[in-house]
């Protein structure tokens, strides 16, 4: 599981310190997104983090995730607790990017700054995406990689080794766009691919990552 920073002086310590102003100012123009398919579709993108994510925006990145992906949680082993979710959604170091259109909220990403282990002695300093959800009228728009896009352009200013994400083996065009798409591939860690397929197979999830430096 990614853990926290312990160090002061290092480069996830600095990145968990960078305000929202800051994050926002490493989006630049890229904020801005409008859909080849809909040009009338003009979209902008606005990262926090938790302590000034207004209440109801973090509502509604509970509500997309529940509504996009409680069916998957329930059918994984641990099973879909808003509760749970909420508290993890709530962590004093999650940031936010959340997308709009004419003001209105339509997509988000939550990730936090952390430090993930490796198969060496030296744990990677990484941009870890939580989550990533489009609301279903918004879908197929391109608005996912471009989210994505965003998350490894503040992971490369921030000096972050990797972006990494969690997908459950059963969201398999998940998987696809990750890999096809978007060119990641399955990390050192995850279980297909450090552990043998007996062992693996009692996972039901992967994990997925690319390198940024």
């Amino acid at each position: 599981m990614p853990k926290h920073a312990t160090a002061n002086d290092s480069k996830l310590a600095r990145a968990c310190q960078l305000p929202s102003a800051q994050l926002n100012d490493m989006l630049g123009s890229g904020k801005d997104y409008t859909p080849a398919s809909d040009p009338s579709c003009a979209l902008s993108t606005v990262a926090y983090h938790i302590n000034d994510m207004p209440e109801m925006l973090l509502k509604f990145a509970v509500d997309l995730v529940e509504s996009n992906m409680k069916e998957l949680y329930m059918k994984s082993k641990d099973g879909w607790c808003r509760e749970d979710k909420e508290d993890e959604m709530e962590d004093e170091l999650s940031r936010y990017l959340i997308t709009f259109c004419d003001n209105v909220p339509v997509a988000m990403v939550h990730f936090q700054f952390v430090e993930e282990e490796t198969m060496t002695d030296r744990d990677a300093e990484v941009a870890y995406c939580f989550e990533i959800q489009v609301t279903p009228g918004y879908q197929r728009k391109g608005i996912g990689a471009y989210l994505i896009g965003l998350l490894e352009s503040i992971g490369k200013q921030a000096a972050m080794d990797k972006v990494m994400l969690t997908v459950f083996k059963a969201n398999t065009s998940a998987i696809k766009f990750y890999i096809d798409q978007l060119k990641y591939k399955y990390d050192e860690i995850s279980p297909c691919v450090c552990l043998t397929r007996g062992r693996a197979s009692r996972f039901d999830y992967e994990i997925l990552s690319k390198d940024l430096l």
